[in-house]
């Protein structure tokens, strides 16, 4: 019997360390449709990152926990390039789709509506970010100026298909002259960015557990101004470390800082969905689904009940069966209400669905 026990866990040993890496693809990620405006808006929570200890750990078949991340929910929005300020729309036509920035800044200076461009080479093989557009206020001013920056070749982010062991490298650079009265102002960027897939395995978060694939981004950059009197500019090394799942479109962890003297800095951290993690394997668990108001014309509510802690899904799906949006969210037992930002959302009618585990309910939502 001894002898039998060993052999089963030998075998079941051999079994886990047989288990192979994910591999992902450009379907795994955005795309956005000009006639769909409000697609791939995901929910995510950003969290105190300087505890974090998941960006020590490297190498095949690892497990990385980081179930104790608390922090403020959010939803990233991708959007088509006809969706984002007219003023960049010429610069950036053809892209695959923008991203709305957050607390970005151009060279130290606060930089307000801005988006990054994205776009899918040829055949798929590389998303990357084509440049970005932004009002900024330069020194000695007081009147935001708009600033489209094409890079003069992409700054790749992922190379497809995104497997283990998969390294590569970009550089990128921008260089814009603004007039403004007798001076001109000189706006550059240079950068190089280093991504290598350097682990795989499962991740925990509050929103669950993930197979996945990690990327480090590791990016010099400089961003300067000048003119004829003025010249500084600010270097930077940012480093972002990433979990990526299947399907999730945005890592369903990231890790953010600067590598500052040889040492990383870490700043915040991000996880894809909401919530604390819920127990309960019971599917028999979905009670209600309310909306309103409906007719909706900006944003709607959404309310649900749940017998046990699980986790939910809602998705937004129109007329001809596209889902334009999807939030996750991990709960306890209760009653819940969430708002979904709906006001870039074409009129017309869809379907709201909501799924726990193997249940599903749903309801027609009008948006005017």
């Amino acid at each position: 019997m001894k002898q039998l026990f060993l052999l089963f866990s030998v075998f079941a040993s051999m079994q886990t360390m047989a288990q192979t890496p994910i591999t992902l693809t450009r379907a795994d990620f955005p795309k956005p449709t000009s006639n769909s405006p409000l697609p791939d808006s995901v929910l995510y929570t950003t969290a105190n990152g300087t505890n974090t200890t998941a960006e020590t750990i490297d190498g095949a078949s690892q497990s990385w926990s980081e179930a104790g991340l608390v922090g403020t929910t959010a939803y990233q929005s991708f959007v088509p390039v006809s969706a984002t300020p007219a003023v960049f729309q010429f610069t950036f036509l053809g892209s695959d789709y923008a991203q709305p920035l957050l607390n970005s800044n151009i060279a130290g200076q606060l930089a307000s509506d801005a988006y990054e461009y994205y776009d899918y080479s040829a055949g798929n093989g590389k998303l990357q970010i084509r440049g970005f557009g932004a009002n900024v206020t330069v020194p000695g001013t007081s009147i935001p100026l708009p600033l489209p920056a094409i890079y003069t070749s992409p700054d790749v982010v992922y190379t497809f298909p995104i497997a283990y062991g998969n390294k590569d490298s970009s550089t990128s650079s921008f260089n814009l002259t603004i007039p403004l009265g007798a001076v001109n102002f000189n706006v550059t960027r240079n950068q190089k960015r280093v991504n290598e897939v350097d682990a795989w395995g499962s991740v925990t978060t509050p929103a669950g557990t993930f197979d996945v694939l990690r990327v480090v981004s590791s990016i010099n950059r400089i961003d300067s101004i000048k003119t004829s009197f003025i010249s500084f500019g600010t270097p930077t090394n940012p480093v972002e470390y990433k979990w990526l799942a299947a399907g999730k479109k945005i890592p369903v962890l990231q890790i953010n800082g600067n590598n500052v003297a040889g040492f990383f800095t870490k700043t915040n951290a991000t996880f894809w969905g909401a919530g604390a993690v819920g127990t309960s394997n019971v599917n028999t668990n979905l009670n209600t689904l309310n909306i309103y108001p409906n007719p909706v014309i900006e944003n709607s509510t959404i309310s649900f009940s749940l017998k046990t802690a699980s986790t939910v899904d809602i998705e937004v799906i129109s007329i001809t069966g596209e889902k334009v949006a999807h939030f996750h969210f991990s709960k306890q037992a209760g009653n819940f209400t969430e708002t979904l930002p709906l006001q870039t959302l074409k009129a017309g009618n869809y379907l709201i669905s909501c799924k726990s585990g193997t249940e599903m309910v749903s309801s027609k939502m009008i948006k005017l």
